[in-house]
């Protein structure tokens, strides 16, 4: 399976961010939950940045060429709801 992003890479997240405890541990099935939510969470993301990109060219607010091209602007205007729902 290709990760997004690498368990160790999580782990070290969790380590340095969450854990308020030293010897607070993460199992290698965490690892590999977070790892899943980590790859539905941006595959959705992206998804749902595409829908309302074409959805605001067929309204004609997009004056921009044909060409599908997401910006951090696309994904800013989806991430709202999309952390309300996941």
């Amino acid at each position: 399976m290709n990760h997004a992003v690498p368990k160790d890479t999580i782990a070290r997240i969790f380590q340095t961010c969450s854990f308020s405890n030293e010897s607070t541990r993460i199992t290698e099935s965490s690892l590999t939950l977070i790892d899943e939510y980590l790859t539905i969470f941006v595959r959705e993301a992206v998804l749902r940045s595409i829908e309302n990109k074409e959805r605001v060219k067929e309204e004609g607010r997009d004056q921009l060429s044909d060409d599908l091209v997401l910006t951090h602007k696309d994904l800013e205007s989806v991430s709202g709801l999309l952390l309300l729902d996941m």
